[in-house]
This record gives structure tokens, C-alpha cells and sequence, in this order.
């Protein structure tokens, strides 16, 4: 008797966390579709002072480890994931390296 109490509570509080999320998803989507009364001034991008990872597109740190050579260009990476994107297809990644 006491599996079946501790399953069915189980259960409740499995379907009570289920329900939360969705109701959470709804009025978040609902207040990402809503527009503001006025709209914010756009600021300009900064432009990065350095190298920066091409497929993220995130500035250089001193900590980053990865990088690879590509013709005379030394191209870093914030991880071993972006250097892998980048080597499948360097290509496409070309216009965004900056040394």
C-alpha cells in the first residue's frame, strides 16, 4: 500500500511540474510577441580590438587554447567545438577572420 501512495504522489507532483513549465512557456511567448509602447535606440555594435572565434563570433580571451593555421593566419578558437565547425568548412567562415 505504501508503493502505491508514493507512486500516485509521485505522479501529481510529476504532472504538477509539467503543467508549470507549459503555463511558464505560454506567458513567456506571450511576452516576447508583445511590442513596446516606444522603441529603444539601436547602439552601434563595438567593434572587436582583436582576433575572434569565426563561428561564434566571440572576442579573443587569454584563456583560449584552440586555434588552428589556415594559409599565414593563425585562427583561435573558444573551444574545441568552434575549431571543429570551422575546419569541416573554412570557407564559410573566411570573411569573419580577423587577424
Amino acid at each position: 500500500m505504501k508503493y502505491i501512495t508514493l507512486a500516485a504522489l509521485a505522479a501529481m507532483v510529476a504532472f504538477t511540474a509539467c503543467n508549470n513549465n507549459s503555463s511558464n512557456t505560454e506567458e513567456s511567448a506571450a511576452t516576447e510577441t508583445q511590442q513596446p509602447a516606444e522603441a529603444a535606440p539601436v547602439e552601434a555594435a563595438a567593434t572587436p580590438k582583436g582576433p575572434i572565434d569565426p563561428v561564434c563570433e566571440m572576442e579573443k580571451e587569454d584563456t583560449w587554447i584552440e586555434y588552428t593555421v589556415n594559409g599565414t593566419d593563425t585562427v583561435w578558437f573558444c573551444s574545441e567545438t568552434c575549431k571543429t565547425a570551422y575546419t569541416g568548412n573554412p570557407q564559410k567562415y573566411q570573411n569573419k577572420v580577423k587577424g
